[in-house]
Protein backbone atom coordinates (compact mmCIF):
# COMPACT_ATOMS: atom_id res chain seq x y z
CA UNK A 1 0.00 0.00 0.00
CA UNK A 2 1.29 3.32 -1.29
CA UNK A 3 2.22 5.68 1.78
CA UNK A 4 -0.65 8.20 0.59
CA UNK A 5 -3.13 5.74 1.13
CA UNK A 6 -1.48 4.76 4.43
CA UNK A 7 -2.24 8.52 5.15
CA UNK A 8 -5.77 9.15 4.26
CA UNK A 9 -6.77 5.42 5.55
CA UNK A 10 -5.44 6.61 8.71
CA UNK A 11 -6.99 9.92 8.49
CA UNK A 12 -10.57 8.23 8.13
CA UNK A 13 -9.83 6.14 11.17
CA UNK A 14 -9.20 9.21 13.02
CA UNK A 15 -12.18 11.26 11.62
CA UNK A 16 -14.17 8.31 12.35
CA UNK A 17 -13.01 8.07 16.23
CA UNK A 18 -13.53 11.77 16.69
CA UNK A 19 -16.71 11.73 15.35
CA UNK A 20 -18.06 8.54 17.98
CA UNK A 21 -15.54 10.37 20.55
CA UNK A 22 -18.33 13.50 20.44
CA UNK A 23 -21.42 11.61 20.20
CA UNK A 24 -20.52 9.33 23.31
CA UNK A 25 -21.68 11.08 26.87
CA UNK A 26 -18.41 12.97 28.20
CA UNK A 27 -18.57 10.69 31.00
CA UNK A 28 -18.60 7.15 28.80
CA UNK A 29 -20.83 4.49 28.48
CA UNK A 30 -20.88 1.68 31.33
CA UNK A 31 -20.68 -1.17 29.62
CA UNK A 32 -20.91 -3.14 33.24
CA UNK A 33 -17.13 -4.19 33.48
CA UNK A 34 -15.75 -1.01 32.34
CA UNK A 35 -16.65 2.30 31.22
CA UNK A 36 -16.14 3.11 27.59
CA UNK A 37 -14.82 6.50 26.61
CA UNK A 38 -13.16 8.16 23.97
CA UNK A 39 -11.31 11.67 24.08
CA UNK A 40 -12.74 14.71 22.40
CA UNK A 41 -10.70 16.65 19.51
CA UNK A 42 -10.91 19.56 21.75
CA UNK A 43 -9.68 17.06 24.47
CA UNK A 44 -6.37 16.27 22.61
CA UNK A 45 -5.65 18.88 20.77
CA UNK A 46 -6.60 21.82 22.97
CA UNK A 47 -6.43 20.21 26.31
CA UNK A 48 -6.98 22.77 29.40
CA UNK A 49 -4.33 22.43 31.98
CA UNK A 50 -5.85 22.42 35.38
CA UNK A 51 -4.65 24.53 37.86
CA UNK A 52 -4.34 23.00 41.26
CA UNK A 53 -5.60 24.70 44.51
CA UNK A 54 -3.46 26.28 46.56
CA UNK A 55 -3.26 24.52 50.45
CA UNK A 56 -0.38 26.21 51.25
CA UNK A 57 -2.50 27.92 54.17
CA UNK A 58 -3.41 24.41 55.24
CA UNK A 59 0.14 23.16 54.40
CA UNK A 60 1.23 25.49 57.41
CA UNK A 61 -1.39 24.77 59.99
CA UNK A 62 0.33 23.34 62.75
CA UNK A 63 -1.44 19.75 63.79
CA UNK A 64 0.17 18.21 66.91
CA UNK A 65 1.58 14.52 66.47
CA UNK A 66 0.38 11.39 67.74
CA UNK A 67 3.62 11.61 69.99
CA UNK A 68 2.19 14.38 71.92
CA UNK A 69 -0.50 15.88 74.31
CA UNK A 70 0.00 19.56 73.63
CA UNK A 71 -3.11 21.95 72.65
CA UNK A 72 -1.32 24.59 70.06
CA UNK A 73 -0.89 27.74 71.85
CA UNK A 74 -2.49 29.75 69.37
CA UNK A 75 -5.67 28.54 69.61
CA UNK A 76 -5.90 27.70 73.11
CA UNK A 77 -4.71 28.46 76.86
CA UNK A 78 -4.51 24.83 78.51
CA UNK A 79 -6.94 25.16 81.47
CA UNK A 80 -6.37 26.05 84.75
CA UNK A 81 -7.39 23.63 87.27
CA UNK A 82 -7.07 24.41 91.24
CA UNK A 83 -9.64 21.51 92.15
CA UNK A 84 -12.36 19.34 91.07
CA UNK A 85 -14.43 21.94 90.38
CA UNK A 86 -12.69 24.56 89.77
CA UNK A 87 -13.86 26.98 86.48
CA UNK A 88 -12.05 26.69 82.95
CA UNK A 89 -9.69 29.38 82.24
CA UNK A 90 -9.78 30.53 78.51
CA UNK A 91 -7.48 32.85 77.29
CA UNK A 92 -9.71 34.13 73.74
CA UNK A 93 -6.50 35.84 72.88
CA UNK A 94 -5.14 33.15 71.73
CA UNK A 95 -7.39 32.34 69.44
CA UNK A 96 -6.65 32.01 65.56
CA UNK A 97 -8.53 34.09 62.73
CA UNK A 98 -11.31 31.43 61.93
CA UNK A 99 -11.44 31.57 58.10
CA UNK A 100 -15.16 31.69 56.52
CA UNK A 101 -14.41 28.36 54.74
CA UNK A 102 -14.08 26.01 57.99
CA UNK A 103 -16.70 28.26 60.30
CA UNK A 104 -19.65 25.97 61.37
CA UNK A 105 -22.72 26.68 59.15
CA UNK A 106 -26.23 26.74 61.95
CA UNK A 107 -29.74 26.82 61.14
CA UNK A 108 -32.07 29.92 62.05
CA UNK A 109 -31.55 29.82 65.60
CA UNK A 110 -27.39 29.88 65.55
CA UNK A 111 -24.86 28.91 67.02
CA UNK A 112 -27.56 28.48 70.29
CA UNK A 113 -27.85 24.77 69.46
CA UNK A 114 -24.78 23.86 70.66
CA UNK A 115 -25.25 26.13 73.87
CA UNK A 116 -26.26 22.48 75.82
CA UNK A 117 -23.02 21.17 75.02
CA UNK A 118 -20.97 23.74 75.58
CA UNK A 119 -22.44 24.13 79.09
CA UNK A 120 -21.23 20.35 79.19
CA UNK A 121 -17.84 21.26 78.80
CA UNK A 122 -17.67 24.26 80.77
CA UNK A 123 -17.96 21.23 83.80
CA UNK A 124 -16.70 18.76 82.60
CA UNK A 125 -13.99 18.39 85.20
CA UNK A 126 -16.57 18.64 88.11
CA UNK A 127 -18.98 16.60 86.71
CA UNK A 128 -19.49 12.88 87.79
CA UNK A 129 -18.91 11.31 84.30
CA UNK A 130 -17.59 12.08 81.37
CA UNK A 131 -19.15 14.07 78.58
CA UNK A 132 -19.35 12.02 76.10
CA UNK A 133 -19.35 12.61 72.32
CA UNK A 134 -20.42 9.92 69.38
CA UNK A 135 -18.64 10.30 66.07
CA UNK A 136 -20.11 8.19 63.38
CA UNK A 137 -18.40 8.01 59.96
CA UNK A 138 -17.17 5.96 56.54
CA UNK A 139 -13.82 4.38 56.49
CA UNK A 140 -12.79 7.91 56.03
CA UNK A 141 -12.39 7.90 60.30
CA UNK A 142 -11.57 3.78 60.40
CA UNK A 143 -9.61 2.74 62.90
CA UNK A 144 -9.62 6.14 64.85
CA UNK A 145 -8.18 8.33 62.34
CA UNK A 146 -9.73 12.05 62.55
CA UNK A 147 -11.61 11.47 66.21
CA UNK A 148 -8.21 10.74 68.00
CA UNK A 149 -7.02 13.64 67.34
CA UNK A 150 -10.21 16.25 68.32
CA UNK A 151 -10.39 13.58 70.96
CA UNK A 152 -6.77 14.56 72.19
CA UNK A 153 -7.51 18.14 71.98
CA UNK A 154 -10.69 18.33 73.77
CA UNK A 155 -9.42 16.03 76.47
CA UNK A 156 -6.05 18.48 77.08
CA UNK A 157 -8.39 21.61 77.15
CA UNK A 158 -11.24 20.09 79.37
CA UNK A 159 -9.89 16.80 81.24
CA UNK A 160 -10.77 13.24 80.55
CA UNK A 161 -9.14 10.11 79.24
CA UNK A 162 -9.15 6.94 77.54
CA UNK A 163 -10.04 5.89 74.03
CA UNK A 164 -13.52 5.34 74.48
CA UNK A 165 -16.17 2.74 73.08
CA UNK A 166 -14.34 0.15 71.12
CA UNK A 167 -16.05 -2.81 69.50
CA UNK A 168 -14.52 -6.34 70.09
CA UNK A 169 -13.55 -7.21 66.80
CA UNK A 170 -13.70 -4.89 64.26
CA UNK A 171 -12.93 -4.83 60.48
CA UNK A 172 -9.25 -3.14 61.15
CA UNK A 173 -6.65 -2.32 63.39
CA UNK A 174 -8.01 0.81 66.24
CA UNK A 175 -4.89 3.32 66.89
CA UNK A 176 -5.84 3.89 70.24
CA UNK A 177 -5.58 0.78 72.16
CA UNK A 178 -4.26 -2.91 71.15
CA UNK A 179 -6.76 -6.02 70.94
CA UNK A 180 -5.42 -9.58 71.49
CA UNK A 181 -8.58 -12.02 70.79
CA UNK A 182 -9.04 -15.81 71.20
CA UNK A 183 -9.75 -17.36 68.19
CA UNK A 184 -13.71 -17.98 69.11
CA UNK A 185 -14.96 -14.37 67.91
CA UNK A 186 -17.08 -13.40 65.28
CA UNK A 187 -18.30 -10.20 64.39
CA UNK A 188 -21.57 -10.14 63.34
CA UNK A 189 -22.13 -6.07 61.10
CA UNK A 190 -25.38 -4.52 60.09
CA UNK A 191 -22.63 -3.42 57.28
CA UNK A 192 -22.65 -7.59 56.77
CA UNK A 193 -23.88 -8.04 52.77
CA UNK A 194 -25.24 -11.52 54.79
CA UNK A 195 -27.70 -9.43 57.20
CA UNK A 196 -31.31 -10.61 56.36
CA UNK A 197 -29.34 -13.65 57.39
CA UNK A 198 -28.34 -12.66 60.62
CA UNK A 199 -30.98 -14.06 63.67
CA UNK A 200 -31.96 -10.51 65.42
CA UNK A 201 -31.26 -7.19 64.43
CA UNK A 202 -29.63 -6.10 67.88
CA UNK A 203 -26.66 -4.32 66.39
CA UNK A 204 -26.23 -1.68 69.20
CA UNK A 205 -24.73 1.58 69.27
CA UNK A 206 -21.59 0.09 66.85
CA UNK A 207 -23.77 -1.00 64.17
CA UNK A 208 -22.09 -4.46 65.08
CA UNK A 209 -21.65 -7.25 67.91
CA UNK A 210 -19.65 -10.01 68.79
CA UNK A 211 -19.78 -13.97 69.82
CA UNK A 212 -18.36 -16.80 70.89
CA UNK A 213 -20.49 -19.04 69.78
CA UNK A 214 -22.77 -19.17 66.99
CA UNK A 215 -25.85 -17.07 66.70
CA UNK A 216 -28.80 -19.51 66.58
CA UNK A 217 -32.45 -19.44 66.44
CA UNK A 218 -34.12 -19.17 69.93
CA UNK A 219 -35.79 -22.56 68.84
CA UNK A 220 -33.08 -24.57 68.23
CA UNK A 221 -31.49 -26.17 71.24
CA UNK A 222 -28.14 -25.34 72.64
CA UNK A 223 -25.43 -27.21 72.97
CA UNK A 224 -24.10 -28.57 76.22
CA UNK A 225 -20.32 -27.82 75.82
CA UNK A 226 -18.91 -24.95 77.60
CA UNK A 227 -16.90 -22.60 75.42
CA UNK A 228 -14.45 -19.80 76.70
CA UNK A 229 -13.43 -16.60 75.44
CA UNK A 230 -10.84 -14.24 76.10
CA UNK A 231 -10.45 -10.45 75.50
CA UNK A 232 -6.98 -8.76 76.56
CA UNK A 233 -6.81 -5.05 75.84
CA UNK A 234 -3.54 -2.56 76.21
CA UNK A 235 -2.41 0.63 75.77
CA UNK A 236 -1.52 1.26 72.40
CA UNK A 237 2.24 3.18 72.52
CA UNK A 238 1.44 4.85 69.34
CA UNK A 239 -1.55 6.87 70.65
CA UNK A 240 -2.02 10.18 72.13
CA UNK A 241 -1.19 10.00 75.87
CA UNK A 242 -4.19 10.85 77.13
CA UNK A 243 -6.10 7.91 75.51
CA UNK A 244 -3.68 5.55 77.13
CA UNK A 245 -4.78 6.71 80.79
CA UNK A 246 -8.26 5.00 81.41
CA UNK A 247 -9.23 4.30 85.03
CA UNK A 248 -12.75 2.91 84.11
CA UNK A 249 -13.82 0.22 82.19
CA UNK A 250 -17.64 -1.13 80.97
CA UNK A 251 -18.83 -4.03 78.97
CA UNK A 252 -22.53 -3.75 77.23
CA UNK A 253 -23.56 -7.34 76.91
CA UNK A 254 -26.91 -9.27 76.83
CA UNK A 255 -29.52 -11.76 75.42
CA UNK A 256 -27.09 -14.81 76.32
CA UNK A 257 -29.52 -18.14 76.86
CA UNK A 258 -27.12 -20.50 79.37
CA UNK A 259 -25.60 -19.07 82.58
CA UNK A 260 -22.29 -16.92 82.05
CA UNK A 261 -18.99 -16.70 83.93
CA UNK A 262 -17.23 -13.22 83.85
CA UNK A 263 -14.28 -12.94 85.28
CA UNK A 264 -11.65 -9.49 85.08
CA UNK A 265 -8.06 -9.45 85.52
CA UNK A 266 -5.96 -6.33 85.95
CA UNK A 267 -2.00 -6.97 84.92
CA UNK A 268 -2.94 -10.77 86.10
CA UNK A 269 -4.50 -10.12 89.34
CA UNK A 270 -8.42 -11.02 89.79
CA UNK A 271 -10.61 -7.72 89.90
CA UNK A 272 -13.66 -9.45 90.31
CA UNK A 273 -15.52 -12.47 88.77
CA UNK A 274 -19.36 -13.48 88.80
CA UNK A 275 -21.81 -15.91 87.26
CA UNK A 276 -24.72 -14.38 85.11
CA UNK A 277 -27.96 -15.82 84.69
CA UNK A 278 -29.80 -16.28 81.40
CA UNK A 279 -30.96 -12.52 79.95
CA UNK A 280 -32.96 -11.30 77.14
CA UNK A 281 -32.20 -7.64 77.79
CA UNK A 282 -29.39 -5.02 77.59
CA UNK A 283 -26.91 -5.93 80.64
CA UNK A 284 -23.73 -3.17 81.68
CA UNK A 285 -20.46 -4.35 83.67
CA UNK A 286 -18.39 -1.61 84.89
CA UNK A 287 -14.41 -1.86 86.93
CA UNK A 288 -12.96 0.85 87.89
CA UNK A 289 -9.12 0.99 88.45
CA UNK A 290 -6.81 3.18 90.87
CA UNK A 291 -4.49 3.73 87.79
CA UNK A 292 -4.37 2.70 84.30
CA UNK A 293 -3.56 -1.23 84.12
CA UNK A 294 -0.73 -2.25 81.66
CA UNK A 295 -3.42 -5.14 79.98
CA UNK A 296 -6.40 -6.05 81.37
CA UNK A 297 -8.26 -9.29 80.70
CA UNK A 298 -12.47 -9.96 80.31
CA UNK A 299 -13.03 -14.28 79.92
CA UNK A 300 -16.61 -15.44 79.37
CA UNK A 301 -16.98 -18.44 79.58
CA UNK A 302 -20.50 -19.98 78.95
CA UNK A 303 -23.22 -22.70 76.13
CA UNK A 304 -23.89 -19.64 74.97
CA UNK A 305 -22.60 -16.19 74.01
CA UNK A 306 -23.76 -12.90 74.99
CA UNK A 307 -24.19 -10.34 71.94
CA UNK A 308 -20.99 -7.85 73.08
CA UNK A 309 -22.13 -4.53 72.04
CA UNK A 310 -19.21 -2.87 72.95
CA UNK A 311 -16.50 -2.08 76.22
CA UNK A 312 -15.97 1.71 77.11
CA UNK A 313 -12.25 2.97 78.37
CA UNK A 314 -12.54 5.95 79.88
CA UNK A 315 -11.51 8.33 82.57
CA UNK A 316 -14.12 9.12 85.07
CA UNK A 317 -14.70 12.37 84.24
CA UNK A 318 -13.87 14.96 81.39
CA UNK A 319 -14.18 14.42 78.06
CA UNK A 320 -14.95 11.02 76.11
CA UNK A 321 -15.49 10.48 72.44
CA UNK A 322 -16.02 7.44 70.86
CA UNK A 323 -14.67 6.73 67.22
CA UNK A 324 -17.55 4.67 65.07
CA UNK A 325 -16.72 4.01 61.82
CA UNK A 326 -18.20 1.30 59.34
CA UNK A 327 -16.42 0.60 55.85
CA UNK A 328 -18.76 1.56 53.29
CA UNK A 329 -21.68 3.42 55.28
CA UNK A 330 -23.82 6.24 54.51
CA UNK A 331 -25.83 6.42 57.40
CA UNK A 332 -28.83 3.36 56.48
CA UNK A 333 -27.65 1.05 58.66
CA UNK A 334 -29.32 3.17 61.51
CA UNK A 335 -32.47 1.63 59.46
CA UNK A 336 -31.22 -2.26 60.40
CA UNK A 337 -31.27 -2.08 63.94
CA UNK A 338 -32.95 -3.08 66.85
CA UNK A 339 -34.75 0.89 67.77
CA UNK A 340 -35.22 -0.29 71.30
CA UNK A 341 -31.78 -1.47 72.43
CA UNK A 342 -30.05 1.55 70.59
CA UNK A 343 -32.60 3.85 72.67
CA UNK A 344 -31.36 1.75 76.08
CA UNK A 345 -27.37 1.84 74.79
CA UNK A 346 -27.60 5.57 74.50
CA UNK A 347 -28.93 6.17 77.51
CA UNK A 348 -26.63 4.52 79.26
CA UNK A 349 -23.80 6.45 77.22
CA UNK A 350 -25.24 9.84 78.11
CA UNK A 351 -24.07 10.98 74.53
CA UNK A 352 -24.38 15.26 74.83
CA UNK A 353 -22.58 15.66 71.20
CA UNK A 354 -23.42 13.36 68.18
CA UNK A 355 -21.16 14.07 65.02
CA UNK A 356 -22.40 12.29 61.74
CA UNK A 357 -19.63 12.78 58.88
CA UNK A 358 -20.77 10.68 55.87
CA UNK A 359 -22.27 11.13 52.14
CA UNK A 360 -18.58 9.82 50.35
CA UNK A 361 -20.13 6.56 49.75
CA UNK A 362 -23.56 7.52 48.26
CA UNK A 363 -21.81 9.15 45.71
CA UNK A 364 -20.96 6.44 43.17
CA UNK A 365 -24.57 5.63 43.31
CA UNK A 366 -25.70 8.82 42.63
CA UNK A 367 -26.39 9.68 38.78
CA UNK A 368 -28.57 12.94 39.20
CA UNK A 369 -28.79 16.38 41.24
CA UNK A 370 -32.89 14.81 42.26
CA UNK A 371 -30.65 11.79 43.33
CA UNK A 372 -28.48 14.18 45.66
CA UNK A 373 -31.55 15.65 47.25
CA UNK A 374 -33.12 12.42 47.95
CA UNK A 375 -29.81 10.90 49.97
CA UNK A 376 -30.11 14.34 51.48
CA UNK A 377 -34.00 14.04 52.43
CA UNK A 378 -32.93 10.54 54.09
CA UNK A 379 -29.75 12.27 56.15
CA UNK A 380 -32.42 14.62 57.31
CA UNK A 381 -34.89 11.90 58.50
CA UNK A 382 -31.75 10.15 60.16
CA UNK A 383 -31.40 13.23 62.23
CA UNK A 384 -34.53 13.48 63.24
CA UNK A 385 -35.10 9.88 64.10
CA UNK A 386 -31.35 10.04 66.02
CA UNK A 387 -32.14 13.32 68.23
CA UNK A 388 -35.98 11.44 69.17
CA UNK A 389 -33.32 8.15 70.00
CA UNK A 390 -31.02 10.69 72.33
CA UNK A 391 -33.19 13.42 73.59
CA UNK A 392 -31.62 16.45 74.36
CA UNK A 393 -28.44 15.57 72.09
CA UNK A 394 -26.56 18.45 69.96
CA UNK A 395 -25.67 17.50 66.52
CA UNK A 396 -22.96 18.18 64.33
CA UNK A 397 -22.94 17.11 60.43
CA UNK A 398 -20.10 16.64 58.36
CA UNK A 399 -20.16 16.68 54.73
CA UNK A 400 -18.02 14.57 52.38
CA UNK A 401 -14.34 15.59 51.83
CA UNK A 402 -13.08 16.15 48.18
CA UNK A 403 -13.56 12.68 46.28
CA UNK A 404 -11.68 12.50 42.98
CA UNK A 405 -12.36 10.14 39.53
CA UNK A 406 -9.73 10.00 36.93
CA UNK A 407 -10.84 11.68 33.75
CA UNK A 408 -9.18 11.75 30.56
CA UNK A 409 -5.52 12.28 32.06
CA UNK A 410 -6.62 14.37 34.66
CA UNK A 411 -8.11 13.62 38.59
CA UNK A 412 -11.31 15.64 38.78
CA UNK A 413 -14.12 16.06 41.41
CA UNK A 414 -16.67 13.25 41.57
CA UNK A 415 -19.56 14.20 39.79
CA UNK A 416 -22.57 15.42 42.10
CA UNK A 417 -20.58 15.73 45.48
CA UNK A 418 -21.21 19.65 45.70
CA UNK A 419 -25.09 18.29 45.38
CA UNK A 420 -25.29 15.78 47.59
CA UNK A 421 -23.05 18.39 50.11
CA UNK A 422 -25.67 20.75 49.55
CA UNK A 423 -28.47 18.40 49.95
CA UNK A 424 -26.88 17.51 53.27
CA UNK A 425 -26.37 20.36 54.71
CA UNK A 426 -29.83 22.18 53.74
CA UNK A 427 -31.39 18.85 55.60
CA UNK A 428 -29.39 19.18 58.72
CA UNK A 429 -30.25 22.62 58.95
CA UNK A 430 -33.78 22.06 58.62
CA UNK A 431 -33.14 19.47 61.28
CA UNK A 432 -31.66 21.79 63.86
CA UNK A 433 -27.98 20.57 63.28
CA UNK A 434 -24.88 22.21 62.91
CA UNK A 435 -22.75 21.76 59.75
CA UNK A 436 -19.33 21.34 58.97
CA UNK A 437 -18.23 21.47 55.41
CA UNK A 438 -15.39 19.38 54.94
CA UNK A 439 -15.12 19.75 51.55
CA UNK A 440 -14.87 23.59 51.30
CA UNK A 441 -12.29 23.27 54.34
CA UNK A 442 -10.07 21.39 52.52
CA UNK A 443 -9.81 23.34 49.58
CA UNK A 444 -13.41 22.59 47.37
CA UNK A 445 -13.23 21.59 44.05
CA UNK A 446 -10.18 19.53 43.14
CA UNK A 447 -8.77 20.17 46.32
CA UNK A 448 -7.92 16.54 46.59
CA UNK A 449 -5.18 16.20 43.88
CA UNK A 450 -3.40 18.74 45.81
CA UNK A 451 -3.34 16.81 48.97
CA UNK A 452 -2.49 13.88 47.27
CA UNK A 453 0.67 15.47 45.93
CA UNK A 454 1.25 17.48 48.95
CA UNK A 455 5.09 16.92 50.49
CA UNK A 456 4.26 14.78 52.66
CA UNK A 457 1.35 13.25 50.98
CA UNK A 458 -1.97 14.38 52.87
CA UNK A 459 -4.17 11.89 51.17
CA UNK A 460 -3.78 8.45 49.98
CA UNK A 461 -3.26 7.59 45.85
CA UNK A 462 -6.94 6.26 45.60
CA UNK A 463 -7.72 10.19 45.93
CA UNK A 464 -10.21 9.15 48.62
CA UNK A 465 -8.63 9.00 51.87
CA UNK A 466 -6.70 11.15 54.03
CA UNK A 467 -3.19 9.85 55.28
CA UNK A 468 -2.46 10.09 59.16
CA UNK A 469 -1.17 13.50 58.43
CA UNK A 470 -3.94 14.94 56.35
CA UNK A 471 -6.38 13.25 59.05
CA UNK A 472 -4.50 15.22 62.15
CA UNK A 473 -5.12 18.23 59.82
CA UNK A 474 -8.43 17.88 59.29
CA UNK A 475 -9.02 17.24 63.16
CA UNK A 476 -7.17 20.97 63.71
CA UNK A 477 -9.51 22.23 61.31
CA UNK A 478 -12.80 20.88 62.76
CA UNK A 479 -11.41 21.70 66.48
CA UNK A 480 -10.56 25.29 65.84
CA UNK A 481 -13.82 25.88 64.18
CA UNK A 482 -15.48 24.03 67.47
CA UNK A 483 -13.00 25.61 70.28
CA UNK A 484 -13.84 28.86 68.24
CA UNK A 485 -17.68 28.52 68.52
CA UNK A 486 -17.06 27.34 72.43
CA UNK A 487 -14.78 31.05 72.54
CA UNK A 488 -17.61 32.67 71.53
CA UNK A 489 -20.43 31.09 73.98
CA UNK A 490 -17.79 31.27 76.55
CA UNK A 491 -17.64 35.03 76.71
CA UNK A 492 -21.16 35.60 76.73
CA UNK A 493 -22.25 33.08 79.00
CA UNK A 494 -21.96 33.91 82.95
Amino acid sequence: MSPARVLAFCCVVFALLALIGQALPKEGVDLGLFTLRLPRAQELFFAERKEHVDIADILAVQADSAATDTVAVEYVVAAVVDSASAPIKFDESKLAPLEDRIRFHFPAQGASILHPFFKSLQSAYAAQEPIRILHYGDSQIEGDRITAYVRNKLQTQFGGSGPGMIAVLDVSPHFSVQRELSAEWQRYSAMDPRFKQHMHKRYGALSAYCRFTPALPDSVPLDTLSRTATITLRPDKRSYGKARAWTECRLFFGWHRAPLALRMEADGALVNEETIEPEARLLMREWRFPRTPGEVTITLEGADSPDVFGIALDGTTGVAMDNISARGAAGYEFDKGDQALLARMYAELDARLLILQYGGNTLPNIKSKEEAEGYGRFFGRLIARLKKLIPGVCVIAIGPSDMSIKEGEEYVTRPYLEDVRDAMKASALAQGAAFWDMYAAMGGRNSMVSWVQADPPLAAEDYTHFSPLGARKVGELFYTALINEYAVYHSTVP
